[in-house]
């Protein structure tokens, strides 16, 4: 049933964004449209470089200063993800990667994002402590040990 369902919604999908280019193209003309389409590839194209090299830098800064970049990963893959969009020919495509640049979907997006993360976290979590406590629960042994220098560092 999945793979039906992702059918018909890659069918929908291809249908009304080749509609969307014959209605566009009817009213601004044919010239104009591949304009519009070489140009939303372009920008495409300029928004991945971009963010690619950003994205470097602040992960560079964040991890020289012992934090963390999963704030600066996660909005830069969404730019990514945008960019890709408008490189793909089409205005559907197009609009979405608009509605991903949205401030407040994206920032609805990175919550979603990380909500999964968390979930995914503690699942794991959860899993290696039962694993520990389960280890623990046997018998216990004592132990000494000495180190032992050699003095001339040889092997023997």
């Amino acid at each position: 049933m999945p793979l039906v369902l992702f059918l018909f919604i890659a069918f929908l999908f291809i249908y009304t964004e080749l509609s969307l280019l014959v209605w566009i193209g009817s009213n601004i003309g044919v010239l104009s449209l591949i304009l519009l389409l070489i140009l939303s590839s372009l920008f495409g194209l300029f928004m991945i470089r971009a963010r690619g090299w950003y994205t470097l830098l602040k992960v560079q800064k964040q991890l020289s200063q012992g934090e963390i970049p999963t704030r600066a990963l996660l909005k830069s893959g969404i730019w990514i993800v945008a960019g890709i969009l408008f490189f793909i020919p089409g205005f559907l495509t197009d609009l979405i990667a608009l509605f991903l640049l949205i401030p407040i979907t994206s920032l609805w997006i990175e919550k979603l994002i990380t909500n999964k993360i968390h979930i995914v976290r503690s699942r794991f979590f959860r899993y290696s402590q039962k694993a520990n406590h389960s280890q623990s629960e046997g018998e216990v042994f004592e132990a000494e040990y000495e180190k032992q220098v050699d003095e001339d560092k040889r092997i023997k």
